[in-house]
């Protein structure tokens, strides 16, 4: 009776969860049986048993969707770890809540009001209304998508790999980009953590891999709303719309200014043409907000480069996509409260449309907590990594948090307390921000606090 009490308790306890405490549950669940089965001698190439803390690492980069790694992916894992990578990045980038939602609509099973909540905000949805509509159609334009990159690769790489081995580095790299993981197989090919510099100045290769980046980064809501409005042919949302605007303004600043920086710089596109240097521009500007390939040695970027970098990687993709950091509509309504504020409205109005106070200090807190994250997290590893530039580790720290995966080659040498810094802040910049915004919306619309203090005569600036 003791033992049925027991169990009873723990399911009631399980029950009482927070939806984003699941959603950190279930990230954390997935990445630990990815560790497992990568720790096994069959996910690696030489059969040995791989370090748990190589195994994590992995497992937490794929799961996150970031890219960072230790050990070369294509020269180390074994066809059944690519899988099993391969598996990780596919869940992490669809979501663990998507995932569940997906098996619930096969099985008929009925959603839970607590679970509708859950899948809300992992997904940072406005609502819940017509969510499976939402999901199948998520899962529709994902597979598409994917499978259609896969084909266009294919052209390319089964004349260069053969058939098997064409079609399944077209699978990976195509989910990979979609995903915003940043994992390549083409270390055996081109060396080392080459990523995809031998294709530097393909600009087929470059066009279909950066289509399918900006495809995942911009987000499924964003994809939903111009599919309704197609099809209701109705005007876009104003997020869509911001986001849109957003995405293309950073994606062609970020290229004029890496062409700037970098445009003579002999180790990274100095000795390429004209229409090459534009290209690895463009596709630095793409990469650098969302996903980890890289077509240029990143070790060898001027230093103003990699302040480029890390400031496009800390800004990242957008709400309810692949991609991480602050999101871009967060970085854009705190660029436009400041230019309003300062000029004196009382109001913060985009597009005739009034941004509510609650939006506008979610956005600040958001980008405050994220830029504490990283700053600690670079005075750490600036004491940990000893040999190693400020900047470089700095540049990990920014690549980490927001999932993207670049990397100046620091991380393979980091230390093990280095190693799990980098683990925390990619777990973080995947998970922590989605959980931190549900415990921000939660206090701004609670009622808990029906009073108000007095004013306080404050003086700042």
């Amino acid at each position: 009776m003791s033992k049925w009490n027991s169990n009873t308790e723990k399911f009631h306890k399980i029950r009482r969860l927070t939806p984003a405490q699941i959603i950190i549950f279930g990230f954390f669940g997935v990445i630990t049986v990815g560790a497992i089965f990568l720790m096994l001698p069959i996910s690696s190439v030489n059969r040995v048993f791989t370090n748990p803390l190589t195994a994590y690492f992995t497992s937490t980069s794929a799961t996150c969707v970031t890219g960072l790694v230790l050990v070369d992916t294509d020269i180390y894992w074994s066809s059944f770890g690519k899988t099993v990578i391969l598996t990780l990045i596919q869940i992490g980038g669809l979501g663990i809540m998507s995932m569940a939602m997906m098996f619930n609509i096969l099985l008929n099973r009925r959603v839970t009001p607590k679970e509708r909540v859950v899948f809300v905000q992992s997904m940072n949805l406005f609502s819940g209304e017509k969510m499976f509509s939402f999901i199948k159609n998520m899962l529709a334009f994902t597979f598409t998508f994917e499978g259609l990159g896969a084909l266009l690769l294919s052209f390319k790489f089964i004349p260069m790999f053969g058939f098997g081995e064409g079609v399944s580095k077209s699978i990976f790299h195509s989910v990979s980009a979609f995903c915003n993981a940043g994992f390549d197989i083409f270390g055996r090919f081109s060396g080392k953590f080459s990523s995809l510099e031998f294709f530097a100045d393909d600009l087929y290769v470059n066009l279909v891999i950066g289509f399918l980046i900006i495809c995942g980064g911009l987000g499924f809501i964003v994809w939903y709303d111009i599919y309704k409005a197609i099809k209701e042919h109705r005007k876009l949302m104003l997020y869509s719309k911001m986001v849109l605007t957003i995405s293309a303004f950073l994606i062609i600043s970020g290229a004029i200014i890496f062409s700037a920086t970098e445009w003579n710089n002999p180790a990274t596109m100095g000795e390429a043409s004209v229409g090459g240097k534009f290209l690895r521009s463009l596709f630095m500007s793409i990469t650098c907000r969302t996903a980890g390939f890289s077509t240029i040695p990143l070790a060898d970027l001027d230093g103003s480069s990699k302040v480029l970098a890390m400031a496009l990687m800390f800004i990242g993709g957008s709400s309810g996509s692949t991609a991480g950091g602050i999101k871009t509509v967060t970085f854009a309504i705190i660029i436009i409260s400041v230019f309003q504020i300062t000029r004196g409205n009382k109001d913060v109005n985009i597009r005739k449309h009034r941004v509510e106070s609650n939006i506008i200090l979610r956005a600040f807190a958001l980008m405050i907590i994220a830029g504490i994250m990283v700053m600690l997290s670079s005075f750490i590893l600036s004491f940990t990594e000893k040999g190693q530039d400020f900047i470089n580790v700095a540049f990990e720290a920014f690549s980490a948090f927001g999932t993207v995966g670049l990397s100046t080659g620091v991380t393979p040498d980091l230390s093990n307390i280095g190693q799990l810094v980098l683990i925390a802040l990619m777990f973080f910049g995947r998970v922590g921000i989605i959980t931190i915004t549900y415990a921000i919306l939660m206090g701004l619309d609670s009622d808990k606090q029906n009073f108000r203090y007095p004013k306080a005569n404050i003086c700042i600036g």
